[in-house]
């Protein structure tokens, strides 16, 4: 983008240039009258006047210099200068220009002491002060000494030929010149009418400098005006009038048009100006005036600039050509200006020392016949270029980020609204079965009608647990099943037993008959255990529950087993009491008579069987407690399962793993839980049986 706009931008320049000259060709009146200047007879010693943007207002502010004031030609003492202090410190940075009916001069002194003129002292050259000599031919020299007591307007006098005392003792009014003081010394804007200078008067100024307040010695002056071996004055070099004349009409806002004769030290002509607006969009932050939300969305758009910006400076601008010295910028101008006069057409892209960016040059032969008496240079900025690219780039970044927003914006409201449905099946699919693995649902109501993959999804998973409800039902119909179709054949085997000892008493004491009836208790005995978790949640659906002080409960159960187990002790540990609990005493009896059971089986021999109850926020807790054998790695939650049993060598009754599931199936049923986990002082496992309480009075000890 940046090397298209610079190149149409170069084309419309070298377009402009060669428009330019067209219209100076074979003119050849339009560069005779070089101020009486023949480049072949030059002399070294001329003055060239550049042309001003705008008149001087002679004040000490050089902003109304323009490119000028920075294209300034250092002088420092020279062995024909008169130097009195060898040490002293002093340089003068001058320059020439002319605008309308005057010629102007720029100085800029670095005195490392500035010294004014004392009223009481009747000659001027007791202080720093400028010395101007202007001679017409054929007439004496006139010397002007500019001196000021004070910043601001400069005096001027007609001297003497010793440079000492004015001739008259009044001003002079024709010249008018001003002084600054500067951090570095001090500046002086110097004005002559064009009718002092003809086109024969010659110039010389110099700068005489005073450090001493005491002595008033002149230690150094420093000529600005070169000199020839013949002349010590020099000759002042102007512009073409007439060139100006038809430059005139060709003026453009952001463009200036150079003309340069065979002399391509100075310009014939010059009209317009470099476009001096910056390179980027000037950014203000806003100010708050009263409306809010205003403020805050003019605040808004002022960040969100300053970002473009930075981001367009960061991608885009590149290092520029390198700054160069004024001798440098001035040989680089001569290069182009020489090459036009050889008939050459040729562009540049060249630093500006107006830092208005790069500026693009582009130089064209002004053609007289077979001759080229001058050249047409059109130089302008590129920071239009730099302002459309920073426009157009602003336009696809914001366009760009605009859609960029948007897609986000959807893609985080569909995200959002996915992951929604998605949570919301989870939550269906974990509530349609329990903890214990029932299937509570069948049917997900979440998602069930959508038509995308989720719906299917949530369709799919209700038939699985329909098909996963049918099974368990058929599992849980199995031991009904199983009892029914066994207690039949094994009635018929206990009958048939029970007639052939009647037949044959002499069998009753067969140890075969005996260990025949034991087989089928046996089997009665695992009938009973299959049907019994079965019966028993059929049976508690309907069964009322009535409240009851817990640790009664506890204490009486405990009193009986102790009766029937005299060879095992017990300890019971009643931390709080008393603990209601609303609850079908008869199921948590049978809940402590499994958990009991399980603990006789598995306690260490001579170890007691401890039964606690305490309360725990707002429920009643029984743990009971036996030493011995530890709990297998992950078996915590399995033991709770059906048909999952440990088992052990010593073991008082055959398990099938029921009796823990029962005690599950009773703490689910009053909203409670049961839980296992292994002592953490010593060998042994705690079982902890958790039922709410009603009553929420406060415990007592």
């Amino acid at each position: 983008m940046k090397t298209f706009l610079l190149a149409g931008q170069k084309d419309a320049l070298a377009l402009t240039s060669r428009a330019v000259a067209t219209v100076l060709h074979d003119r050849p009146e339009l560069f005779s009258d070089q101020s009486s200047f023949d480049p072949d007879e030059a002399e070294g010693n001329e003055i060239y006047a550049a042309p001003l943007p705008n008149y001087i207002n002679i004040n000490g502010d050089l902003s109304d210099w323009g490119e000028q004031a920075k294209q300034t030609v250092t002088s420092t003492p020279s062995p024909v200068d008169k130097v009195i202090n060898p040490n002293n410190i002093i340089s003068v940075d001058h320059a020439m220009g002319y605008r309308g009916n005057f010629i102007y001069a720029l100085y800029k002194v670095s005195d490392d002491e500035v010294v004014f003129r004392q009223p009481e002292f009747l000659r001027v050259d007791a202080a720093d002060h400028i010395r101007v000599t202007l001679q017409d031919p054929g007439r004496p020299e006139q010397r002007y000494t500019l001196i000021a007591g004070e910043p601001g307007r400069m005096s001027i006098y007609i001297m003497d030929d010793a440079w000492q005392y004015p001739i008259t003792g009044k001003p002079n009014y024709d010249l008018s010149a001003e002084l600054k003081l500067t951090d570095y010394g001090y500046i002086v804007e110097l004005r002559i009418p064009r009718f002092m200078l003809h086109s024969d008067t010659r110039l010389s100024v110099s700068i005489a400098d005073v450090d001493n307040p005491d002595t008033y010695e002149i230690e150094a002056v420093v000529r600005t005006t070169p000199q020839s071996e013949n002349d010590l004055l020099s000759k002042i070099l102007v512009r073409s009038p007439e060139i100006d004349k038809i430059l005139a009409g060709l003026d453009r806002a952001d463009t200036r048009i150079w003309v340069f004769g065979e002399d391509k030290r100075i310009p014939r002509a010059v009209v317009g100006d470099i476009l001096t607006v910056p390179a980027a969009y000037e950014v203000v932050k806003p100010v708050h005036e009263g409306e809010h939300l205003q403020y805050a969305w003019n605040l808004v758009a002022y960040y969100y600039n300053v970002t473009l910006q930075t981001v367009f400076t960061y991608i885009i601008q590149q290092e520029g050509p390198v700054a160069q010295s004024a001798q440098e910028e001035q040989a680089r101008n001569y290069e182009l200006v020489e090459k036009a006069l050889r008939g050459e057409i040729s562009s540049a892209r060249v630093p500006s020392s107006e830092k208005q960016g790069p500026i693009l040059m582009s130089a064209h032969p002004i053609y007289s016949g077979d001759s080229i008496p001058g050249a047409v240079v059109v130089e302008q900025s590129t920071n239009q270029v730099l302002r459309q690219q920073q426009a157009i780039l602003e336009n696809v970044i914001s366009i760009t980020l605009l859609v960029l927003i948007t897609v986000a914006t959807a893609l985080l409201l569909f995200a959002s609204r996915l992951t929604l449905r998605i949570r919301r099946l989870r939550n269906a699919t974990e509530t349609a079965i329990d903890r214990d693995g029932r299937i509570l649902n069948q049917r997900l109501k979440a998602e069930a009608k959508a038509g995308d993959e989720i719906g299917d999804l949530s369709r799919s998973v209700s038939n699985m647990l329909e098909r996963l409800s049918q099974y368990t039902n058929y599992l849980k119909g199995l031991p009904d099943t199983l009892a029914h179709e066994v207690s039949n054949p094994l009635n018929v085997v206990n009958s048939s037993l029970h007639n052939l000892t009647r037949e044959a008493p002499e069998l009753a004491d067969s140890k075969y008959m005996t260990r025949a009836q034991n087989g089928l208790n046996r089997i009665g005995s695992i009938l009973r255990n299959l049907t019994e978790a079965a019966n028993l949640e059929q049976a508690m659906q309907s069964e009322t529950r009535e409240q009851i002080d817990l640790v009664d409960l506890i204490e009486s159960y405990v009193d009986g087993y102790s009766f029937s187990n005299p060879d095992q002790p017990f300890d019971v540990l009643i931390q709080d009491r008393p603990l209601k609990v609303e609850v079908a005493p008869d199921y948590i009896a049978q809940a402590l008579d499994k958990l009991v059971d399980n603990a006789i089986d598995f306690a260490a021999p001579d170890t007691a069987i401890v039964v606690k109850a305490k309360r725990i926020n707002n429920f009643a807790q029984i743990d009971i407690i036996n030493r011995g054998s530890r709990l297998p790695e992950g078996m915590a939650e399995r033991i709770f399962e059906p048909l999952v049993s440990l088992g052990r060598k010593d073991a008082q009754k055959i398990s099938l793993g029921m009796g823990l599931y029962i005690v599950k199936l009773v703490a689910s049923f009053h909203g409670g839980d049961v839980i296992a986990r292994n002592l953490l002082s010593s060998d042994g496992v705690i079982f902890s049986l958790s039922l709410p309480i009603q009553d929420l009075q406060t415990p007592t000890n």
